[in-house]
């Protein structure tokens, strides 16, 4: 009878660590792909402005808004957990031939603000 609780309570727990590998492979594939360029084939640039005292979240809604970002809440993140300097305000001509890496690096570079 123990033994068999045993292998029970084994089972379960393999299937509880493997739904745990499956979600958090899940996640980074879709972070993986929210990073990525919304379009590779894209020429048109978009002019953005960054308020002055903008959020982090607030940025990323922007850009999801135009179109820049696959996700906005991922965008957010990024920002967050790489970031160097502050997200400087202005006006900024971004494609959505960029990915997440390159547009965070060019809002927070004060050459390519535009006031």
């Amino acid at each position: 009878m123990e033994e068999q609780k045993l292998k029970k309570q084994n089972r379960l727990v393999l299937v509880i660590l493997m739904l745990l590998v499956a979600a958090g492979l899940a996640i980074h594939q879709y972070f993986n792909y929210a990073l990525r360029p919304v379009s590779s084939t894209s020429r048109q640039r978009v002019t953005v402005t960054i308020p002055r005292g903008a959020t982090d979240d607030e940025v990323a809604r922007i850009l999801k808004e135009k179109q820049l970002v696959r996700s906005a809440y991922v965008f957010s993140y990024y920002l967050q957990t790489h970031k160097t300097k502050g997200v400087k305000a202005g006006k900024f001509r971004l494609a959505q031939t960029q990915s997440v890496p390159q547009i965070a690096a060019e809002l927070q570079s004060s050459r390519a603000a535009k006031r």
